[in-house]
């Protein structure tokens, strides 16, 4: 099914055979109208807890790998490489990717798997802060056999970034399911980082707070154990409005390309593009 991603205002509407992100603009104000809360609660999540087992946290990322390939985390990633790729017109150059908060890497290990299919030269640097992180991501690649040489992992966070590789650029800068860990204060900032490490796109793939995403989740969670349960379901309490997400984008000096919200998996995709 061919659909139009939401553009910003004043650009063009480019068709796209993503068919998982879906605006209609009718439903999505008769869904935002019904927002869980006015505002983010900003309660840490169990898996950002230093103290958290290696079990819980590898319990927590199966269930995410499970939701990324339920309400298509893999493919709004690919269509955002798709976009990249054709703003790069025919360079034989590895497309560089930062994926930042890569929990298990499991959307760079698709991705590469993709992108090597398909004869694209690529290369992703996956970072996370956590140390659970590190180990399941390294458990993840040590299966993967040759083609996890095409991503580097590195335990280290948005600072750091900042900080150490501030003179490094990146094709694509993607965060999926990751800035809701944050409150509010820290996204724009943190957005301006990805902006300032990409040389091309910035790509933000997180939750769309409403009433229906709560619902989705207690049902998805209903025989979890409790550390998912509770990481979950305030997951998508501290989700983002739309409101929120062009008042964060523009804050952070970041130029929105597009913005798509699908109110049957209570996901956004924005793709932006630094102003510098």
């Amino acid at each position: 099914m061919t659909v139009h991603v939401a553009m910003a205002t004043g650009a063009k509407r480019c068709p796209t055979n993503f068919n998982l992100f879906v605006q209609v603009d009718v439903i999505r104000r008769m869904i935002e109208s019904r927002v869980i809360v006015t505002t983010r609660p900003t309660e840490l999540e169990g898996m950002d807890e230093h103290d958290a087992s290696q079990s819980d946290m590898d319990a927590s990322f199966e269930f995410i790998r499970r939701v990324n390939r339920l309400a298509g985390g893999f493919w709004a990633f690919k269509h955002a490489i798709r976009v990249a790729l054709r703003g790069r017109g025919h360079s034989s150059e590895p497309l560089e990717i930062l994926d930042v908060g890569t929990g298990c890497a499991d959307l760079p290990i698709a991705i590469v798997a993709w992108a090597l299919h398909h004869n694209i030269p690529i290369r992703v640097t996956a970072i996370d802060p956590h140390a659970g992180s590190m180990a399941a991501a390294n458990e993840c690649l040590s299966a993967y056999g040759a083609n996890a040489n095409f991503i580097q992992l590195a335990q280290c966070g948005l600072d750091d970034v900042a900080q150490q590789w501030r003179k490094r650029k990146w094709d694509v800068v993607h965060a999926a399911m990751m800035l809701h860990h944050f409150p509010d204060e820290r996204v724009p900032a943190a957005l301006a980082t990805m902006g300032r490490a990409s040389r091309g796109l910035v790509v933000w793939n997180d939750l769309w707070r409403t009433r229906i995403s709560a619902a989705i989740v207690r049902a998805l969670t209903m025989f979890s154990s409790e550390f998912v349960r509770h990481d979950a379901r305030l997951s998508v309490a501290k989700g983002f409005s739309r409101r929120e997400i062009l008042q964060h984008v523009s804050r952070a000096g970041l130029h929105m390309d597009a913005l798509s919200m699908n109110p049957f998996t209570a996901r956004f995709l924005l793709l932006a593009t630094p102003l510098h």
